[in-house]
């Protein structure tokens, strides 16, 4: 079940979508006065309803009385189970805001509880809602080879000291990042993740139009506040490099967010333990690198963590051999391209996109290599 979290401020019932009564149950037929103290609470909307609900939408519900929060938040399911948190906008106001849905799924709504005055909730429901579906799989699988672009980003802000040029050049503002996701959602790319890249390539499924793939070193704390709102908000999925000995530290995201991005269709990788140069490394040293990381990242996420990012771009063959033998399935460097094969898997390319890149750059190189 679903935690719920503080109180927040009462939001207008018109900000929060909620939609108008659906079927208030009908008034006594007596003609003696009503009890108000003893009139059951109903629900008099829920949103979203209908085909076609954002992977993202919340669930609002809204009561016709005041209700007593803890026995609607215990009784609170929705199947299939999906994480998320519970929050009232006001006493009449319920709202659940998931990670993610799964894209054309049916999702169904159970809840009970009291009002204020201990009255039970008059029996109605469950109410279900059904989310968009995927982007249809036009290229059929079957070709071993296929471009599909690596973009590759590190910081997603304003860069805090104009002097750093390094810094600099890693910083891609919110705005630039934001115009070029709507650039590609207008322009129909899809971003997919290397475990779907990799479905193709071994001929299990197809994938959209204009695929992909969105890539994020380091596990700053800027990609969870700033470039995921943004990617929810487009429907997109990338993978995120998490160099797992940096987790909690300042200006890194901690191990909770990280499980966030996890559970809201973010791909987690692998970026080492300390972002070592990994073709410096001993022997012992280069097998620490490689698998602590990975077991790190695996505990917290409680599933197997398949790709790898060599810190820097620095790898050679013994390196890409490691990364093998340690059970990654994939590698990526920072040289440039986005040509995609199986045997090529351990020192696949991508594209930086470096601060202060104009929008036409983007444009032109991403092109150049789809």
């Amino acid at each position: 079940m679903p935690q719920a979290s503080a109180t927040r401020q009462a939001i207008p019932l018109a900000e929060a979508g909620i939609a108008t009564a659906k079927a208030p149950p009908p008034p006594p037929s007596e003609d003696r006065p009503v009890d108000s103290r003893r009139v059951a609470p109903y629900l008099e909307a829920l949103e979203p309803s209908g085909d076609a609900a954002p992977v993202t939408a919340p669930v609002i519900a809204r009561f016709s009385q005041p209700m007593l929060r803890d026995t609607v938040e215990k009784s609170f399911v929705i199947t299939p189970h999906v994480y998320g948190d519970l929050a009232w906008l006001d006493d009449f106001t319920l709202r659940f805001q998931p990670t993610r849905y799964a894209h054309g799924q049916v999702y169904e709504v159970r809840m009970r509880g009291q009002s204020d005055r201990g009255v039970p909730l008059a029996r109605q429901g469950p109410w279900h809602f059904t989310t968009v579906p995927s982007p249809p799989l036009v290229l059929a699988p079957g070709p071993s080879a296929i471009r599909v672009p690596v973009l590759m980003y590190h910081y997603i802000r304003v860069n805090p000291v104009p002097s750093d040029r390094l810094g600099y050049n890693l910083s891609v503002t919110p705005a630039d990042f934001a115009a070029q996701m709507d650039w590609l959602a207008r322009n129909g790319y899809h971003p997919i993740t290397f475990t779907e890249l990799h479905g193709y390539l071994n001929g299990q499924h197809g994938l959209p139009s204009r695929p992909v793939i969105l890539s994020f070193d380091d596990g700053y704390a800027d990609f969870y506040t700033t470039a995921l709102p943004v990617l929810r908000a487009h429907d997109f999925s990338a993978v995120a490099y998490i160099v797992s000995g940096f987790v909690g530290r300042p200006g890194y995201m901690n191990a909770a967010q990280v499980l966030e991005a996890d559970r809201s269709g973010i791909e987690i990788g692998a970026h080492t333990v300390d972002h070592a140069d990994l073709s410096r490394q001993s022997a012992d040293g280069l097998r620490y690198q490689l698998t602590a990381s990975k077991t790190s990242l695996e505990q917290l996420l409680g599933h197997p963590v398949l790709s790898l990012c060599y810190p820097s771009g620095r790898f050679n063959s013994t390196v890409a051999a490691a990364a093998e033998n340690a059970g990654y399935r994939d590698a990526t460097t920072t040289r440039w391209g986005s040509m995609r094969t199986l045997a090529s898997r351990y020192i696949w390319d991508r594209l930086r996109i470096s601060g202060g890149e104009r929008l036409d750059q983007f444009v032109k190189d991403l092109t150049s290599q789809s």
